[in-house]
């Protein structure tokens, strides 16, 4: 069937439909496919809890002390900055074979790194990357 090429306004295109079912079935067919896996899982797994099993296992050592004390803001501190400068310098290292000897890009680059060492002597300067106990 051909269809001609001028449309009234109002009027979907001709592939829609088929478009907005198949992400529809490909939406449906997911959602499916995880409760089938869930619903394995629960019918499947064996479920014998012991007071051995229900505790938190530390590398086959006796738990020592609460295993839900809080986390020391000292160290969510450094961990959030670890991961920040460690993503950069992965994106750093990606990006850098794309340069291809561009001088803008290597002036694009080269202020990142600077605003990233202006960062990390901020943290510095505060006190963020002392240990204390």
């Amino acid at each position: 069937m051909h269809v001609a090429q001028g449309r009234t306004s109002g009027e979907m295109p001709v592939g829609s439909a088929s478009s907005v079912y198949y992400m529809a079935g490909a939406v449906l067919a997911a959602v499916a496919f995880v409760g089938l896996v869930f619903g394995a899982n629960k019918l499947l797994s064996p479920r014998n809890p012991t007071a051995q099993k229900l505790e938190p296992y530390e590398c086959g050592m006796d738990q020592q002390g609460d295993p839900h004390m809080a986390v020391r803001p000292r160290y969510a501190t450094i961990a959030v900055i670890f991961v920040i400068f460690d993503a950069e310098a992965v994106l750093l290292f990606a990006v850098a074979p794309r340069l291809h000897g561009s001088p803008a890009a290597l002036a694009a680059v080269a202020g990142f790194t600077v605003f990233l060492a202006f960062g990390l002597l901020y943290a510095w300067r505060k006190g963020a990357l002392t240990w204390r106990w």
